[in-house]
């Protein structure tokens, strides 16, 4: 089945990168989480922190036997470019992932999950006033759980380079169960 998934991710964004990782073997720190408490979205995002159902994130991805990393990188040409770059990417990722579940539902892995890189961007207009406009459809991002995206990475050879001048990563994870 992980093949046929990697196929089909491929099928949907040719320069997607999957890495078949063990949820057990994410990095948690509470100083990851911290970030979102400085950044613009929070509370300003329904799938952005203070937002988040109060959940032990650890024990729930530990109780998913596979995830995948799924990893997008974009060239960055210019400065001028890099915001419309930041913006594209991390819809495509989000998309990408929300076709993954929907690939994993349709195969027998109804509890698929994902979180994207950065907030939920699907409403170009921003969050509803109230509550989320596309509900079924947004998620959150991954380090708002606490996940190391860095150092969770690089334990599957995955590395991240900062400045993002040259190039920009976009991480994501999917997460199933598989008997």
């Amino acid at each position: 089945m992980r093949g046929e998934l990697i196929g089909f991710m491929k099928s949907k964004c040719s320069f997607a990168e999957g890495v078949l990782i063990d949820p057990k073997e994410l990095v948690f720190e509470e100083n990851v989480k911290m970030n979102c408490f400085y950044c613009g979205k929070y509370n300003n995002n329904w799938r952005c922190p203070p937002n988040l159902p109060d959940i032990d994130y650890p024990r729930m991805m530990a109780e998913y036997t596979k995830g995948l990393l799924v990893v997008l990188t974009y060239a960055i040409p210019s400065k001028d470019e890099y915001e419309e770059i930041r913006y594209e990417s991390s819809n495509v990722l989000h998309k990408l992932l929300l076709q993954l579940e929907k690939w994993l539902w349709e195969h027998d892995s109804p509890n698929a999950i994902s979180f994207g890189a950065g907030s939920c961007k699907l409403c170009k207009s921003g969050c509803g006033k109230e509550k989320c406009n596309n509900p079924y459809m947004s998620r959150s991002p991954l380090e708002a759980t606490g996940v190391n995206v860095i150092k969770s990475a690089r334990k599957y050879n995955i590395k991240v380079t900062f400045p993002a001048d040259e190039k920009i990563m976009r991480i994501g994870l999917l997460l199933w169960q598989e008997e």
